[in-house]
């Protein structure tokens, strides 16, 4: 591949060896449990793979983003649930750390957090939407030196097991339509008296991504836990949601290639008169060429809109796509796996199913891809203007 220089190479074959020794081998089991990956979790920390992107002063490798599309597809490939969790810590959490925090306050959390010491997530999301924090009701108000915190969060991914929850509260009297001025990031350590974390829901797919509520009642914290400038958050916000987008791309991808790598395995395994699938029936082997096809166009669409990041493009409406095109070829090739397998693909022991699953939230989690076609359609209104 064009994009796999000689170091991407070697972090790759490390990343390798990781999936198909350890992630591989417990990928069934997590999913029948629905527990959180947190061996793996942990593992992926003491390989660097949390911290992929951030300066090395801070614990990070140091590296660019394409490697880490690299480390994000192969792990897809065997437990997307695992990126999951690894996005909402390094990328939504972790981003608004490195972007927002003070010197002290990386060392104090973004150095454990790229190592897996602690388990970071990020509680901005509410009922009203998680677009919509114009009518967020999370607020935070200064008395003293404490933050006083009062609301609730929905669907936030690492719940329970997160040890600092970035949570994103309205400091002002309203949240301005237009800039969104009037939000700020804390820092909020589990075990904060007033905190309360509901428990996971059970959802279709991304099985064991502690995903559920989380609710702040007179929770205090003290006064220099304010993550940035007071009010300030919203352009932090919108970077580190787009490097989550853009990371559903490699996702997605690895998703899409595991279903597959399954689908063509038993499609020239299974016999049927004396032949294998693949060789007795024209329609198995077209559909395996569609569902190539489908992969192939989105690896070019996620290792060049990578490419354009490491150039420091934002990729604002690309990093978008990324999700949108993403959650359509994964469903699409998972789906289609699923039909070639049959009867006992819809097994849930035989493990074609749940890429399937998996892909399905990929469309809503984060943000729906109705809502992103949306917002790219109006940047590309804007770059036309």
């Amino acid at each position: 591949m064009w994009y796999l220089t000689e170091d991407r190479a070697a972090i790759l074959a490390s990343v390798k060896e990781f999936v198909e020794q350890e992630v591989a081998p417990a990928a069934l089991e997590i999913d029948r449990t629905n527990e959180f990956p947190l061996a793996l979790f942990k593992r992926a920390g003491e390989l660097g793979l949390l911290g992929v992107t951030v300066p090395e002063e801070f614990g990070g490798l140091g590296s660019d983003q394409t490697t880490l599309a690299l480390i994000l597809e192969e792990i897809a490939k065997s437990l997307p649930v695992l990126t999951v969790a690894m996005g909402a810590h390094s990328l939504l959490a972790g981003g608004l750390i490195e972007m927002l925090a003070t010197p002290e306050q990386k060392k104090e959390y973004l150095v454990p957090a790229c190592s897996g010491e602690i388990i970071l997530a990020c509680g901005s999301t509410e009922a009203v939407g998680g677009d919509n924090q114009v009518e967020f009701s999370t607020r935070a108000v200064l008395e003293g030196d404490e933050w006083v915190l009062n609301g609730g969060k929905v669907l936030i991914c690492n719940i329970g097991v997160a040890d600092v929850y970035v949570v994103i509260a309205v400091t002002a009297d309203h949240v301005d339509p237009v800039s969104k001025a009037g939000l700020s990031a804390f820092l909020v350590p589990a075990g904060t008296p007033g905190l309360g974390i509901g428990k996971p829901e059970h959802k279709l797919g991304w099985h064991g991504s502690a995903t559920g509520s989380l609710s702040f009642t007179n929770c205090r914290i003290p006064k220099e836990n304010l993550l940035g400038p007071l009010g300030g958050c919203l352009q932090a916000m919108f970077i580190s949601a787009t490097a989550e987008f853009l990371s559903c791309g490699p996702v997605s991808l690895g998703i899409a290639e595991g279903a597959y790598a399954m689908a063509l395995a038993y499609s020239l395994e299974r016999q049927q008169q004396g032949q294998s699938l693949f060789d007795r029936f024209q329609v198995t082997r077209h559909k395996l060429v569609q569902m190539y096809a489908e992969i192939e166009s989105l690896r070019g669409l996620v290792y060049s809109t990578y490419a354009e990041r490491d150039r420091g493009r934002p990729c604002l409406a690309q990093g978008r796509l990324l999700k949108v095109k993403g959650a359509a070829v994964s469903e699409y090739v998972a789906r289609e796996a699923i039909q070639l397998y049959g009867g006992v693909g819809v097994v849930v022991d035989t493990g074609v199913e749940r890429y399937w699953r998996d892909a399905k939230v990929m469309a809503i989690g984060g943000a729906s891809v109705e809502a992103l076609q949306d917002v790219i359609a109006n940047l590309i209104k804007a770059k036309l203007a």
